[in-house]
């Protein structure tokens, strides 16, 4: 037990290590989406309104969707004591990627039908996860998906000790409700795994010691879902899933191929198909070993979801997984995951999503502690397994320098653009090098930095609900309509209009489409400041026009 604690201690402080690195300035930019987060935490926290006006909502609207509410409403005890600042916005997925360790580790233990093989697996499986780029990637930013795999994981681990200890259900009950409306994909994963304990220990949960506790945790999972029980069918709750659905992306073809055609080419056996291919992609060694996700903000610069040393470990476990029935609940628990895991990721258009499928890393993870806890009981010699120690320190070293090199060096360089980098940079210099009495324009043509605008100015949200209307309360869930043009303070979030913009004298702000040298020239523009991306290139341009000197309005 002792050595198992020691790995595990060793396992946190490499998690906070990797994590807690200048947790807050890398990515060095601040994602809309972040921003509109820790904005609304601020305003909840201030007013007890989000910033359209409604009290304590149940999901958050913001921009074409709605966010999930728990990772906000977890934000908002933390802006007094640290500031209403990134670092402030991303420590809960922070916080939540530590606990997740110890979790999985006394969940392993707990499930394992020897202790001594589950507190090997455990440890091993902490320290994997400790140095998983997959996971390490989401405790550094604000991505509602740790979270909720942190309340799923633990109400999975105290559903587990419930069985001996009756009490604990209702704990579990309370933490996989939580987790229900903290991520969308936990919309899906919480039901399926309770169905799969209902079916599974249905006689342990209604036998004479646990009977009372099971209906009243199934009352206590109804009460805490209640708010968004109320809310399932309207278009706001609907809103996440009807822009990702795969049904949405896939029209049936009309076709006269042939007398079959109808059904080769019908949504009732294209969609089925593309699931399963999309399905099948998250357990691909290609993808999870050397392509990893597309996108630039869930994933790192020439780095996968796991390291390519891992890949015969992930094979071997696989192996060990269904064929050997040696390690209890721990293998059926570790295949429900597997299969469920993937599916609400598969539901969507994208080919290999590691934000909608989080909840993998953590079969795989246990898969691959499998392979290693079996090769380190082939070694029989003092020698052999010294050596194995070694290898594997090389390994968990190579590791960390690449997750610094790729995390740190690379991300910092290549993709500061995709993170929005440059806002904060504006607000300071729209602060302190200009006239306070002039008005500004912020074009929004291509994107949309009101939230950036309104969380680094900290901007009164009193005021800004006054100042900008955009649905009635009552149709908050049901109106998707949206105003894009924003007003915070003297700043105007729209797109430029250059000949009644230059007609009066103000600041204008914008990309280098927006504003390029050719119109600095010729609309003989003051340029106050450029701001550039960390890899050097062009982010904005903030300028102040000249009415008296524009023909335009000379005439």
């Amino acid at each position: 037990m002792k050595k198992a604690l020691f790995v595990l201690s060793l396992a946190v402080i490499l998690a906070i290590a990797t994590r807690f690195y200048l947790l807050g300035k890398a990515p060095a930019g601040f994602d809309l989406d972040e921003a509109a987060q820790g904005y609304n935490a601020y305003s909840i926290l201030k007013t007890g309104k989000d910033e359209f006006g409604m009290s304590f909502p149940v999901v958050f609207r913001s921009f074409a969707d709605f966010k999930t509410p728990v990772y906000i409403y977890l934000i908002v005890p933390l802006i007094p004591l640290f500031g209403l600042t990134a670092f402030t916005v991303r420590f809960p997925s922070f916080l939540a990627s530590i606990i997740t360790l110890p979790v999985l580790f006394f969940l392993i233990k707990e499930i394992t039908k020897s202790k001594k093989a589950g507190l090997f697996i455990g440890g091993l499986a902490a320290l994997l996860l400790a140095i998983s780029p997959w996971h390490i990637l989401f405790g550094r930013t604000n991505f509602e998906c740790n979270v909720a795999l942190l309340f799923y994981l633990s109400g999975v681990y105290f559903f587990y000790l419930g069985l001996v200890k009756p009490k604990l259900i209702l704990l579990s009950a309370a933490l996989l409700a939580i987790a229900l409306p903290a991520y969308h994909s936990q919309r899906l994963l919480v039901p399926l795994t309770a169905l799969f304990f209902f079916v599974r220990f249905r006689k342990t949960l209604f036998d004479k010691a646990h009977a009372k506790f099971s209906w009243q945790a199934l009352l206590l999972a109804l009460l805490i879902s209640l708010p968004t029980v109320l809310i399932l069918n309207t278009p706001g709750f609907l809103a996440r899933v009807s822009a990702l659905n795969l049904g949405s992306s896939l029209p049936g073809v009309i076709s006269n191929a042939g007398p079959r055609s109808w059904l080769v080419n019908s949504p009732l056996f294209l969609k089925p198909q593309e699931f399963l291919s999309l399905y099948i992609s998250y357990f691909s060694p290609r993808n999870l070993f050397f392509l990893g996700d597309s996108g630039p903000r869930s994933s790192y610069p020439e780095l996968s979801a796991f390291f390519f040393w891992q890949l015969p470990l992930y094979l071997h476990g696989l192996y060990l997984l269904f064929k050997r029935k040696g390690y209890g609940e721990l293998r059926n628990f570790t295949i429900l995951m597997l299969l469920i895991s993937p599916i609400p990721a598969a539901l969507t258009r994208d080919p290999f999503s590691t934000i909608r499928s989080l909840p993998l890393v953590i079969p795989l993870t246990i898969i691959i502690s499998l392979s290693v806890y079996q090769i380190w009981r082939w070694l029989k010699t003092s020698r052999q397994r010294l050596l194995a120690i070694f290898v594997f320190v090389l390994l968990v070293i190579y590791s960390l320098l690449k997750l610094y090199s790729s995390a740190i060096v690379l991300n910092e360089k290549q993709r500061g653009q995709h993170w929005s980098y440059g806002w904060q940079q504006v607000v300071e210099v729209l602060s302190q090098k200009t006239n306070q009495n002039l008005p500004v324009v912020v074009d929004n043509a291509r994107k949309e930095p009101y939230s950036q605008i309104l969380f680094f100015t900290k901007y009164d949200p009193a005021s800004y609900q006054r100042e900008n209307f955009e649905v009635h309360l009552t149709e908050y869930y049901t109106n998707l309509n949206r105003n894009k043009n924003k007003n915070v303070g003297r700043i105007s979030l729209r797109g430029i209009s250059w000949e009644p913009d230059l007609a009066k004298e103000q600041y204008l702000v914008g990309d280098y489409l927006a504003i390029s040298q050719e119109q600095i020239d010729r609309h003989h523009l003051t340029l106050i400041e450029e701001i550039f991306f960390p890899d050097g290139s062009p982010a904005f341009r903030i300028v102040r026009t000249r009415p008296e000197l524009n023909p335009a309005t000379m005439k």
